[in-house]
């Protein structure tokens, strides 16, 4: 363990070295966001997002009987694919970075069918 007195004098910036699982990407339509509980002082320290996907029920059949499916299943599963917790200046820097992709991604469909020069990936 290193003790606080032993640590450098200065502060070093290193590049973050993004490691990708073996899992492929999955798409994600359904969000929660909560506020996290409030601490001894009567203020909230932390926001909780869950991302999750759910997939349309598979129904078959006239609409009659499609209709019957679906009130029978009561409600729709969703899997959650990740659970996230953030301070609030964690969650300015994520509405930042999908704000800026959002413009890009909005100019780039604008632009005609080559996206590629305007693609990019955006760190924070």
């Amino acid at each position: 363990m290193t003790m606080p007195e032993e640590q450098p004098d200065t502060s070093y910036a290193l590049e973050l070295g993004w490691r990708i699982g073996d899992h492929a990407a999955r798409p994600a339509n359904q969000f929660v966001v909560s506020v996290g509980l409030p601490t001894s002082q009567g203020k909230p320290d932390e926001i909780y997002l869950t991302i999750g996907q759910a997939e349309p029920p598979f129904v078959t059949g006239t609409p009659a009987q499609m209709e019957q499916q679906l009130r029978a299943l009561g409600s729709l599963p969703v899997e959650t694919l990740g659970r996230y917790v953030f301070s609030r200046d964690r969650l300015q820097e994520l509405i930042n970075v999908l704000q800026r992709t959002a413009e890009i991604f909005d100019r780039a469909r604008g632009a005609g069918d080559d996206t590629s020069n305007d693609a990019r990936t955006h760190n924070q």
